[in-house]
């Protein structure tokens, strides 16, 4: 805007009424524009500074919220060492226990099997002791019936083998 305006001047002394009248409403014309301008600018103001305001809201929150992560997370990998801690414990554990189970139950296998041959030799030498007292008896006796009977155990005694 001007700061110096010259007006015109007429014959008698003073300014021409009409260019004064016409330069004050250019200027009340200029000064609603600005106003307009000033007001729509101040909305803008207002409408950014709102959002910002919730833009800062949301970031605290945000903040807040990846804070409360970051514990939870340091938590959970507190949690996970603890567990593989415990896992190798009881892993460590297990196999110790297992072996001295599994060799416990050789030892137990082994005195069964043990004593299942044991059993099984005492019945063959029982059985051994009977079949060559029984061709004793019949070899005493007659003699076709004894070969016939000797023959018989004979079989008898290779299949208890």
């Amino acid at each position: 805007m001007k700061e110096d305006v010259l007006f015109k001047r007429t014959p008698f002394g003073g300014f021409d009424r009409v260019e004064v009248i016409s330069y004050i409403q250019q200027l009340k014309g200029n000064q609603q524009k600005y106003k307009q301008m000033l007001d729509e600018k101040e909305s803008q103001i207002t409408t950014l500074t709102n959002r910002a305001q919730k833009l800062e809201n949301e970031a605290s929150d945000l903040r807040a919220c990846a804070e409360e992560y970051k514990e939870k997370i340091s938590d959970l990998e507190k949690e996970v060492e603890n567990l593989k801690k415990e896992n190798e414990k009881l892993t460590s554990a297990d196999a110790g226990k297992t072996v001295e189970m599994c060799d416990e139950l050789v030892e137990i296998a082994s005195e069964t099997a043990k004593k299942l041959v044991s059993a099984a030799e005492e019945k063959l030498d029982k059985a051994q002791k009977t079949v060559d007292e029984i061709i004793k008896d019949i070899e005493g006796r007659d003699k076709v019936t004894a070969k016939q009977a000797k023959d018989l155990l004979k079989n008898l005694a290779e299949r208890l083998k």
